[in-house]
């Protein structure tokens, strides 16, 4: 059977390219004839269900404009390789309007759709009589980023009835009330994520954890570092449970070395966002179960070059870009990319590739195995001063405590324990919580015992540990006692 090109092409690019030219031809349709005609109905009905469509299993996506090409995720529609003028008019038309992304989120409704292009048109005739905002309030699951922004303020600026104020710089977004202050399904998301951390528990982690949730609460709803977290969260939820699981070990590690807490911010976000040029890597290789070919090899060592870019795009900080761009360089200047004679790695840069390579040997993966607190810390020293800081790997150490957070261990009392707390201030001997009780049986309640504990008749330990189990942590990805101390 012969297949076509089109038949060949990826299902989700197939889906993002007929929204595209189907809203292309909605506009077109709006344009030369009202809302009532059948052809401008047929069109609205058309670009409803190819957008339905495409957001399908998705809470969002978004459609970047960039020159004179249309991305979503790693497919691109480029407007000069195609004839057809509804999706020049649509190119042209988002171009005077000075859009750079539109965000489609579930929800949205026909009625929605047909007031959004309705708005675009209008705006971009510059009708008069047009209450932007008022036809803004009645669109509450599509987002545009610059448009009522930078039409308002250069009529003001015309005008010269106000001058830029900073609150005006902050986006459209200010403009509907109908936003949240906080993505509050975001912030849940990590927050679930952070009950299960079992990697990291000490105060300097459970502040981290802390630390990367206010980054949540902080944020707006739709600004750009939440849509790209959605984003990636929506693409691959390993990566963005392994960026989060990264950003509260590599704040740990800012606080432990006396850090501000405006660096901490700085290094949190960007351990949030270190890996988010994978949005670029097809989810064929992302996924992929074995060993990568030397051509797959190749398009995953692009990801701290597309990351960078999608950030600078987005006009996030400078400290955030250097750590997606420098995260897989190692501190004797090898790794990828090849930095150029004379570069000089962010602070950040060194920090959360500790905490990216701790993250990474001590998860389960199905194509390499899991490794123990002592075994990922054995792999890691072996290179220190080569690929790793060596400062900076052993104040990590010392986060990790004397018997690493993580560690599964046998008792004198028959108990097999966990290590969730480096314990108290001078202690050696960490708290644990009881994983087996003396018989052997699985303890579902949270038991949590503290090994400097003595007896105070004898002043010796209660409990003694008889082994370190040579085995990694469970399959959890981080730990609970990171958000709410014991």
């Amino acid at each position: 059977m012969n297949v076509t090109m089109t038949e060949a092409l990826p299902v989700d690019f197939k889906k993002f390219r007929e929204t595209v030219y189907s809203l292309s031809r909605l506009l077109l349709q709006r344009r030369l004839f009202p809302s009532t005609h059948p052809s401008a109905e047929k069109a609205l009905s058309e670009a409803f269900m190819r957008m339905d469509t495409l957001l399908h299993g998705k809470s969002s996506v978004a459609l970047k404009i960039l020159g004179e090409k249309i991305y979503f995720l790693n497919f691109e529609i480029d407007i000069l390789e195609t004839k057809d003028n509804a999706v020049h008019l649509f190119r042209e038309t988002l171009k005077k309007l000075l859009v750079g992304e539109i965000v489609l989120q579930s929800g949205v409704t026909k009625e929605e759709l047909s007031s959004f292009v309705e708005l675009l048109d209008n705006l971009s005739k510059q009708t008069g009589g047009t209450d932007s905002s008022n036809a803004w309030a009645s669109i509450r699951h599509i987002m545009i980023r610059g448009t009522q922004r930078d039409l308002e303020e250069e009529n003001r600026a015309a005008e010269g009835k106000i001058e830029r104020s900073a609150a005006e710089s902050k986006g459209i977004e200010k403009s509907r009330p109908a936003l949240e202050k906080c993505d509050r399904s975001m912030r849940q998301f990590v927050f679930n994520i952070l009950e299960r951390l079992e990697k990291i528990q000490s105060n300097e982690g459970m502040n981290a954890s802390r630390k990367v949730l206010e980054i949540f609460e902080n944020a707006g709803k739709d600004t750009p570092v939440v849509l790209l977290l959605r984003s990636l969260k929506d693409y691959d939820v390993y990566t963005f449970f392994h960026s989060v699981n990264v950003a509260v070990i590599s704040a740990a590690i800012g606080r432990k070395l006396g850090l501000n807490e405006e660096e901490v911010d700085a290094i949190s976000l960007s351990a949030l966002l270190h890996d988010i040029g994978k949005l670029y890597v097809p989810k064929t290789i992302l996924l992929k179960g074995g060993r990568l070919s030397p051509a797959e090899w190749i398009v995953v060592k692009r990801h701290p070059i597309d990351g960078e870019k999608i950030l600078r795009e987005e006009r996030i900080g400078g400290i955030c870009r250097a750590v997606a761009y420098e995260h897989h360089m190692r501190y004797d200047k090898k790794g990828y990319p090849a930095p150029k004679s004379g570069h000089e790695m962010e602070r950040a840069s060194h920090i959360i590739r500790i905490a990216d390579t701790y993250d990474a040997l001590t998860t389960k993966r199905p194509y390499r195995k899991q490794l123990n607190p002592y075994e990922a810390i054995k792999v890691m020293e072996k290179t220190k001063g080569a690929e790793f800081h060596p400062e900076y790997l052993d104040v990590f150490m010392r986060v990790l405590g004397n018997i690493p957070i993580g560690s599964v261990l046998k008792l004198e009392t028959g108990e097999t324990v966990i290590v969730v707390d480096t314990g108290d201030s001078g202690s050696d001997l960490p708290r644990v919580r009881v994983l087996k009780d003396e018989s052997g049986r699985e303890v579902e309640g949270e038991i949590i015992l503290d090994l400097s504990e003595k007896d105070p008749k004898t002043s010796t330990y209660k409990r003694r540990i008889i082994d370190v189990k040579d085995s990694a942590i469970r399959d959890v990805n981080v730990g609970k006692y990171l958000v709410e101390k014991h």
